[in-house]
């Protein structure tokens, strides 16, 4: 497949999807939404602890892998490499993509200083397909072990397991 049919491929299946799972330095994959923008996918990095998608270290890096989930969540659609470019806040390059990223914004709090708070707080990065898919369609549930937490249980579980109290009070 030739690098040309691979990004026509891609593009195909980034009309499916409303958000993709992106993994950089080893790390975990993190859901991102995105906008797609003349053949690249823009994506917003939240860079100060703000109220935007926290992609933290996806500026320093050079290439991220791209996974695209079909529609019932456990199984993937493709996958494919990118290399990750940061555009320059209050560039035209910047704002046609802020203003498409925009439209795309699901739930947006402060659409009146959306634009002037991206510039202050956030990155907009552009992914531009390298041409290499790494996974095809894949309908198996990609098993993963969760993350390491402080969570734990309560304590024990209670004595009364599978039976009911006897005597119910009585509504009034």
């Amino acid at each position: 497949m030739t690098t040309d049919e691979a990004v026509a491929e891609i593009a195909g299946v980034m009309k499916k999807a409303g958000l993709v799972w992106l993994s950089w330095g080893g790390r975990r994959a993190v859901p991102a939404w995105f906008a797609a923008v003349d053949g690249a996918y823009v994506v917003l990095a939240d860079r100060d602890g703000s109220a935007e998608q926290p992609l933290p270290g996806l500026v320093d890096a050079d290439a991220v892998e791209v996974v695209v989930p079909a529609k019932p969540a456990t199984s993937r659609l493709s996958g494919w490499s990118a290399t990750v470019r940061r555009l320059e806040p209050g560039s035209e390059e910047w704002t046609a993509a802020a203003q498409v990223l925009r439209t795309e914004r699901l739930n947006a709090a402060g659409l009146g200083n959306q634009l002037d708070r991206w510039q202050t707080q956030a990155d907009l990065l552009v992914l531009e397909p390298t041409g290499t898919i790494t996974a095809a369609y894949d309908d198996a549930h990609p098993a993963v072990t969760p993350p390491e937490t402080s969570a734990t249980t309560r304590g024990k579980r209670p004595i009364t397991l599978h039976r009911r109290a006897s005597r119910r009070p009585k509504l009034s």
